[in-house]
């Protein structure tokens, strides 16, 4: 979705879409146009492009319509309002859909495209900004005046002392490694607990062997374990990532988001 500044669409009076069931109902279109572009053909006699069948294009294309109407912003739909003029079922056309598809998909899951309509809580908008700005005040606080010593983040405990103060401007009761009871007798410890609000906040900051696949490995098995917690909501799992460490951040939010939706939400800031 490069290109896209953030834009909001706007769900209210078009059947109150909330971002988990959009991205939920965008990645059911792609797997069904991964079907409909698995036909496609050659029509002998005929010279050109190959076809995909059209008993399963048109009603793809149907869904794929009404989805996009619905989730794109208006400023966003000439591409969609160009294709619809395209009644053939050319296996370019239908590749066309699909990556419009895919486009708006990451547009919602990177926060280019905004629901208003979104389910999330206050406390949640909050906790996001929080979490999405934390590299402007690192940043911010190591541009003091007249060359002042500034506030080194060399590791997670750094990350977590530093989020930890900013989360107290904002909520009455945060508290830090809290007890998470374990399975087999182990206890483990959750970065941060916002008590009243029952949200935990696992923290991790990449570093040499700590990348997409050890990252993905730990809070996999994090998030059930948190999941079991009688005083967690919902769980954020909080990627510090200044160095650029992470190779694909929207893969392995996509892959931790779907161990749980609705429950965990991972933010990977950098």
């Amino acid at each position: 979705m490069c290109g896209y500044a953030r834009l909001t669409s706007k769900m209210g009076m078009k059947g109150d879409m909330n971002k988990d069931d959009a991205i939920a109902k965008l990645e059911l279109l792609i797997k069904e146009g991964e079907t409909v572009l698995a036909t496609s053909h050659y029509i002998e006699g005929v010279i050109g492009a190959p076809y995909v069948k059209s008993e399963l294009f048109s009603p793809w294309r149907a869904k794929a319509s009404i989805a996009l109407h619905e989730l794109l912003p208006e400023s966003q739909q000439d591409a969609m309002k160009d294709l619809e003029k395209k009644a053939n079922d050319h296996t370019g056309i239908a590749r066309q859909w699909q990556g419009l598809l895919q486009g708006t998909l990451e547009g919602i899951q990177q926060g280019f495209i905004v629901l208003e309509d979104s389910n999330d809580s206050d406390d949640d908008i909050v906790i996001e900004q929080i979490l999405d700005r934390f590299p402007d005040v690192v940043a911010s606080i190591n541009r003091r005046h007249a060359g002042r010593d500034g506030f080194a983040i060399n590791d997670e405990y750094d990350v977590q002392d530093l989020l930890r103060s900013i989360c107290l401007a904002y909520f009455d009761d945060v508290r830090a490694e809290e007890a998470v009871p374990g399975f087999a007798g182990k206890n483990s410890r959750i970065d941060l607990f916002l008590k009243d609000e029952a949200r935990f906040i696992e923290v991790k900051m990449t570093r040499n062997g700590l990348r997409d696949k050890n990252l993905g490995d730990e809070l996999s098995i994090d998030i059930p374990h948190y999941k079991g917690h009688p005083g967690c909501e919902r769980l954020f799992c909080f990627i510090y990532d200044p160095d650029r460490r992470v190779r694909n951040p929207t893969g392995l939010k996509r892959d931790l988001e779907k161990i749980d939706p609705g429950f965990v939400t991972v933010i990977i800031a950098r």
